[in-house]
């Protein structure tokens, strides 16, 4: 089987937020916060953005003399529907007043800064997890005919001292990436006569 031939297709089944996750043994007891729907007609994504390039040149030769790179991280995106106040007042700071039909969301006028590990679940049942992401969500309320209250995020995922991951990528229950697995696996030992 050809690796190059094979894709996967992943959906979001949930996106939920944990403090900071800082060893690969808190992950077994991070205790996860779900966060609202995210919108289908915006994307959810994690991409890593394009390095940070220089190269060497001498008056000599046309070709450079070295070449190095620098990674840009990753980045996940999206948007947030059907927030409750209280995740807003999360996402926004701010505060609500009232109860029942009195409630109201007052959103504080100064940007909330969110450092969190984010986890997005997919349909699958694998996941996606930033151990270490910073980010923001933002108010967008079109109030004409679409009529849609949504909160793009935007999360850029930090390196940590003492846990060397960016992303935590756990794939299963999709045939594809079983294929993948058994295509990639290593063939066993012949035994020797």
């Amino acid at each position: 089987m050809a690796l190059e031939n094979l894709s996967a297709k992943f959906r979001v089944d949930g996106v939920d937020f944990a403090p900071v996750i800082t060893s690969e043994a808190a992950l077994a007891t991070a205790e996860w916060e779900p966060q609202p729907l995210t919108l289908r007609d915006d994307e959810v994504s994690i991409v890593e953005g394009d390095p940070e390039e220089q190269e060497i040149y001498s008056h000599e030769n046309d070709a450079p003399e070295d070449y190095d790179i620098a990674g840009a991280g990753l980045t996940a995106v999206g948007s947030f529907i059907k927030s409750t106040y209280e995740q807003m007042l999360a996402h926004y700071g701010g505060k609500v007043s009232g109860t029942g039909d009195t409630a109201m969301f007052v959103r504080s006028s100064k940007k909330l800064v969110i450092n969190k590990a984010v986890r997005f679940r997919f349909k699958n049942g694998g996941y996606a997890i930033i151990p270490n992401a910073k980010g923001y969500v933002l108010f967008n309320l079109n109030a004409g005919f679409d009529g849609v209250l949504k909160h793009p995020f935007s999360f850029k995922s930090l390196a940590q001292t003492g846990f060397d991951a960016d992303i935590i990528l756990k794939l299963q229950g999709d045939p594809v990436v079983q294929g993948i697995a058994a295509a990639s696996a290593p063939e066993p030992a012949k035994a020797s006569k």
